[in-house]
């Protein structure tokens, strides 16, 4: 399977499976979060660029980070609601982001990320 992509999608899948093994439910949390962003940068480069291949790539792995993000949540938690909403106006952004993407959104959810992972690791 690596064989067939990009060295760059193969380093980057390799590291992402690296990673999962053996992550606790936190370290795995922190992870995609930190995927997410890596994945919105990708997003932003590929539309200054036109490319619109690797636009819909990041658009698809952005999504599918969120939906696992939501899946994660443990709804008996005092967060879990504000949580699930955040993810859920997250992908209403992104697939909003399918007929045009607003950039400026895109770096404001992005930096939004950001702000959950340093809260998420204190």
């Amino acid at each position: 399977m690596l064989a067939r992509t990009k060295p760059r999608d193969a380093y980057r899948e390799a590291d992402f499976d690296a990673r999962l093994m053996g992550s606790s439910r936190e370290n795995l949390v922190l992870f995609c979060i930190e995927d997410f962003i890596q994945t919105l940068g990708a997003l932003e480069f590929a539309e200054m660029r036109g490319d619109r291949a690797a636009r819909s790539r990041s658009l698809t792995r952005a999504i599918t980070a969120l939906t696992a993000l939501e899946l994660g949540v443990d709804r008996t938690a005092p967060m879990a609601d504000s949580l699930l909403q955040f993810y859920g106006g997250a992908k209403l952004l992104l697939l909003d982001s399918i007929r045009e993407i607003d950039l400026s959104r895109i770096a404001e959810l992005r930096q939004d990320f950001r702000d959950v992972a340093v809260a998420f690791a204190a």
